[in-house]
């Protein structure tokens, strides 16, 4: 009998020191920059793209799918910066930013603030990059809050120049852009905006004018299947609000929308199909 519950802790115990090894890997893999990568044939650049998590995001949140940018040779993740939470920047990674398609992912070590902190801790992120390795132009991607972070952070008077913005599950007229409400808030979008106008929504619309024209912007949504059109979070017409805004305002703006699993809130910057729209959107003519 005690042989059997020895065999079995012993087996429990193999198993919990796999599984912590293999996210210990996963950990290592996530957090690292590569400092080799095989680039291929495609429209290559040395304009860094920044990428923002949302409320309570984490390495994760970007971290698989830059990985998966880099291993099909379209980007390489050449930086990690770390925001602590007096706003002290902590960086990792190429020196010189000389990589093609060099990506940044942003991490904050608040990842709970409130979104005009983040605005202004992306200014002193984007005003470093200026000054240490002398970056004049950037791309953005945002996912969720961190979409919010980046629409309010290109209403600043002093922005810097920025070519492309993705924006993921952006809760663009929703009461809440950080923590989930008990229900998806949801308010029908006509040709003049949604019906139902929120704080957020609001903010944006009466400062639309100062948004910059020379930018494309791409916004994805998604929609899980038999829901009334949300991705468990954010409602599809929260972030295509953003239209009515920006349409017809800056130089290209486009939509995409995700159904099914794969368009969850949180498992968009873990499909295949957001990443081949990246890489469409960003690094080809």
């Amino acid at each position: 009998m005690w042989y059997i519950i020895d065999q079995i802790l012993i087996a429990v115990g193999l198993v919990i020191f796999l599984l912590v090894l293999l996210a210990g890997l996963d950990f290592y893999k996530l957090i690292r920059v590569s400092a080799h990568w095989r680039p291929r044939a495609r429209l290559y650049t040395k304009q860094p793209t920044l990428f923002i998590h949302g409320y309570r995001g984490n390495r994760y949140s970007f971290g698989h799918l830059l990985g998966r940018l880099q291993k099909a040779g379209i980007a390489k993740k050449s930086m990690v910066i770390w925001v602590g939470r007096n706003g002290r920047l902590h960086v990792d990674g190429d020196a010189a930013l000389q990589a093609n398609n060099p990506t940044i992912q942003v991490l904050f070590a608040n990842n709970r603030a409130d979104v005009q902190d983040q605005v202004r801790w992306l200014a002193t992120i984007i005003e470093h990059l200026k000054e240490a390795y002398g970056v004049t132009q950037v791309n953005l991607v945002g996912h969720s809050m961190g979409a919010i972070t980046v629409l309010r952070y290109l209403l600043t008077s002093d922005h810097a120049v920025v070519d492309k913005v993705i924006l993921l599950a952006a809760p663009v007229n929703d009461p809440s852009i950080g923590p989930d409400t008990p229900l998806v808030f949801w308010s029908e979008l006509t040709s003049r905006g949604p019906v139902k106008r929120t704080r957020n929504y609001n903010y944006l619309a009466v400062r639309a004018k100062y948004f910059p024209t020379a930018i494309s912007v791409l916004n994805i949504a998604g929609e899980l299947l038999g829901t009334n059109r949300h991705d468990g979070s954010v409602a599809v017409d929260s972030s295509f609000a953003l239209r009515s805004l920006l349409k017809g305002h800056v130089c290209h703006y486009q939509e995409m929308l995700v159904r099914g699993p794969g368009g969850a809130h949180s498992m968009l910057h873990e499909n295949r199909l957001v990443d081949q729209a990246i890489d469409d959107f960003l690094w080809r003519d």
